[in-house]
């Protein structure tokens, strides 16, 4: 029989495949155990439990009556005639079936029911996936239709197709979940980059939820609080900006719960504490119903994966379920980039640590190098001039050495430095016990470190050179310092035992016990120097500064080949054969005020040409020290033989002797030129120097002969016998002590 003359269970000679599927599908269609039937006919008794053997024998029931059905509609379809005519339809009835969908009624002249319209129909409702309400449209027809006596059977039958479309519709939905979670893990175990991963997960999370928004808060626990990390369907920017305490919103019950939460108004909540901030962000993007969900990392709460509609809704389980799982793996994800950086992290402090000990291994070598040349330097007996040019060569610029008055002693000495920065750098490396860095008017850096002895600083090393120095450099600097301070200790301890030499000698010359230029003891002195007869002594009053410091500090600028000096009973003496000891006393006097900030007091004798007057001289000088004392006059250059004749006169006297005899003699003409501001003891002074003679008087003072007579004639008034011979030498002493009292 051939097949295009029969349809079999609503399928026409078309398509035959299609009935056969649809059994197919309908015999395979079976709930899951312990679930009710999705949907059912009005009308119909409640659909069985599908559980276990009972549930089983329900079911192969049903596939057998409806196999029935099929038989027996395939069966009654063998008696009818085949010809379109004899079924009352035409070829535009079926073409208008195909293209509009199945009729129950036939149109022709047979107005009986087609039993295979309904299964054909409920096929193009699966086929198309129609909603739930296409069935139940379905099911009212057939209910009210010319075959409504067979409409039981056939109201299963759509409720068998209903529960299929469900569990397809359902099936969907979980291939979609499992889908968006199995992307989610290959991104975490693919590595990217972690806000792109976050941002995927909100997106999904918002797919999955069918919500107008979704957003990741994480925590920040530097700030004790959470912030906007990815977002999905947000309108304000302002949304993305917020940050929620741990106590407040949605947000705060998450974390402190660590469970979902939802809210289907959440303007209105009160389960929760409101931000004001907040709520205006939330209002800004409508937001009414919210679902969070914690993302959980063991007992700590890392963040909260949110869910918003702009509607009232509730969230089912299930999704709730789903938006757990996605949680998960953004937490996974958040905790493996922290992870990630924590590697990262050690990695890169490894590799700082072994680029910091390859450059501690590199400067320990150098400074080893350093160190070995220092030391054959210092072995060998190197000078200054040598230490310099190898620490330039190490360090690789230009070195140079200062003694302890900041005096060059060997090297070039930075002209783009001020001497009072050089002077700053110096005390400031000597309290630091460190090199201190000065900065060029020319871009160039210099370095400065303070040569000390134990306790005294003996000098300056600086080095100079375009850009600064590393650490280990500084450190082979300041470790040259310290060998130049060696250097300079051992040359202070030879130049000692020179001056111990030199002093036996001065002490032996100025008792009078031996000739030290004398051939036999000519060898003694040091090398260069020489000196010869005549002499003359300066003896330098050391006050109350030890006269240690003072020679220390002569020695080196006094180094000529006709002078030495040494320590004498407290004071300094210097025996020098030069022709200008004036010069040399100002000389002295230089470099006592730069290395003390004070002067004192020198005196200078007369040319000694033998050994016998060496001790006479000495204690002349000695007594004009002590006359300049005690007239106030310390800090002055003066020459014994001016003050030779007081000094012996008042030599045992005591300290006011000098101040009675003056005033016995001139005290009235000292008072009144005190009163009046005059000038007559100086007139009467220069009267008696020049020889009693008034022009010479006048000459000297600068005045007119009258006048100079004149002033005589006031002195006569205020003292009446000061030209009395008896008189004379005592009135010119005064006033000559009383000059050099005031210094004149």
């Amino acid at each position: 029989m051939p097949s295009s003359r029969f349809d079999l269970v609503g399928c026409g000679p078309r398509r035959p495949a299609a009935g056969f599927t649809t059994i197919a599908m309908l015999s395979i269609a079976r709930p899951m155990p312990g679930t009710p039937a999705p949907w059912r006919p009005a009308g119909l008794s409640p659909p069985p439990v599908w559980d276990g053997a009972e549930g089983h024998g329900i079911y192969q029931d049903a596939i057998q009556a409806r196999t029935i059905c099929a038989i027996a509609t395939f069966a009654c379809r063998q008696t009818v005639p085949q010809s379109r005519s004899a079924r009352g339809r035409t070829a535009e009835d079926d073409a208008r079936e195909d293209d509009v969908g199945v009729q129950l009624t036939p149109k022709g002249p047979d107005r009986s029911l087609d039993p295979t319209a309904p299964y054909r129909r409920l096929l193009r409702l699966l086929a198309d996936n129609a909603p739930m309400s296409s069935f139940d449209r379905l099911a009212e027809e057939i209910a009210s239709g010319p075959g409504a006596a067979a409409g039981p059977d056939l109201l299963a039958d759509i409720a068998v197709a209903a529960r299929l479309r469900d569990t397809a519709e359902q099936k969907r939905k979980r291939e979609g979940e499992l889908t968006a979670l199995y992307e989610t893990a290959r991104d975490l175990a693919g590595l990217r980059d972690t806000d792109q991963v976050l941002r995927a997960i909100v997106q999904r999370a918002k797919q999955l939820a069918g919500s107008d928004i979704a957003y990741l808060s994480a925590a920040d626990d530097e700030h004790g609080d959470f912030y906007v990390r990815a977002t999905e369907g947000v309108i304000s920017r302002d949304f993305a900006t917020i940050r929620v305490p741990r106590n407040i919103g949605v947000c705060g019950s998450v974390a402190k719960s660590r469970s979902p939460f939802q809210s289907s108004n959440y303007p209105a909540d009160t389960q929760f504490d409101h931000d004001r901030g907040i709520d205006r962000a939330t209002a800004g993007e409508g937001i009414v119903s919210i679902l969070g969900v914690p993302l959980a990392l063991e007992t700590q709460v890392i963040g909260v994966l949110f869910v918003g509609d702009r509607y009232a809704r509730s969230y089912t389980p299930h999704e709730i379920a789903v938006l757990s799982s996605l949680a998960t793996f953004a937490a996974l994800a958040i905790e493996n980039a922290r992870l990630l950086e924590e590697a990262q992290r050690a990695l890169r402090m490894a590799r700082q640590a072994n680029a910091a000990l390859q450059a501690k291994a590199e400067d320990v070598e150098e400074a080893a190098v350093a160190h070995e040349q220092l030391t054959e330097l210092i072995a060998r007996g190197g000078s200054l001039e040598d230490l310099t040019r190898r620490v330039s060569n190490l360090l690789r610029g230009e070195a140079c050495m200062l003694d302890d008055r900041r005096r060059l002693t060997c090297g070039q000495l930075p002209v783009q430095l001020s001497d009072e920065d050089i002077a700053k750098a110096i005390r400031d490396s000597a309290v630091l016990g460190r090199s201190v860095p000065l900065q060029g008017s020319d871009g160039t850096v210099t370095r400065v470190a303070a040569v000390m002895g134990g306790s005294a600083r003996l000098g300056a090393l600086l080095l100079t050179r375009p850009k600064e120095l590393s650490g280990s450099e500084i450190r082979t600097l300041e470790r040259s310092a310290l060998v130049s301070g060696i250097v300079l200790m051992s040359l202070e301890r030879v130049a000692q035992a020179t001056y111990r030499t030199v002093a036996d000698l001065v002490a032996a010359l100025l008792r009078g016990a031996t000739d030290p230029f004398s051939p036999e003891c000519a060898r003694q002195l040091p090398s260069g120097v020489s000196l010869s007869w005549p002499i003359t002594l300066l003896l330098v009053d050391a006050g109350e500064v030890p006269a240690t410091r003072i020679s220390s500090a002569l020695r080196s600028a006094l180094s000529a080949r006709d002078t030495i000096l040494a320590e004498f009973n407290g004071d300094v003496v210097i025996v020098t054969s030069a022709g200008n000891p004036s010069g040399l006393a100002d000389r002295v006097c230089e470099v006592l005020d730069e290395a003390f900030h004070a002067r004192f007091s020198i005196v200078i004798s007369a040319p000694i040409p033998a050994l016998e007057g060496v001790p006479v001289a000495y204690h002349a000088l000695r007594r004009a020290c002590g006359l300049m004392g005690t007239l106030g006059q310390q800090g002055r250059i003066v020459f014994e033989k001016t003050l030779s004749i007081y000094a012996m006169l008042f030599e045992r006297k005591g300290e006011d002797a000098i101040e009675q005899f003056v005033m016995s003699a001139v005290g009235p003409i000292i008072a009144h030129d005190r009163r009046r501001k005059s000038r007559l003891a100086a007139t009467l002074l220069a009267f008696m120097d020049n020889g009693h003679s008034l022009q010479k008087a006048a000459a000297a003072m600068g005045i007119h002969v009258n006048t100079m007579r004149q002033r005589l004639e006031s002195i006569g008034e205020i003292a009446p016998n000061w030209n009395e011979a008896g008189r004379t030498l005592d009135i010119h002493l005064a006033l000559r002590l009383h000059a050099i009292g005031r210094g004149a």
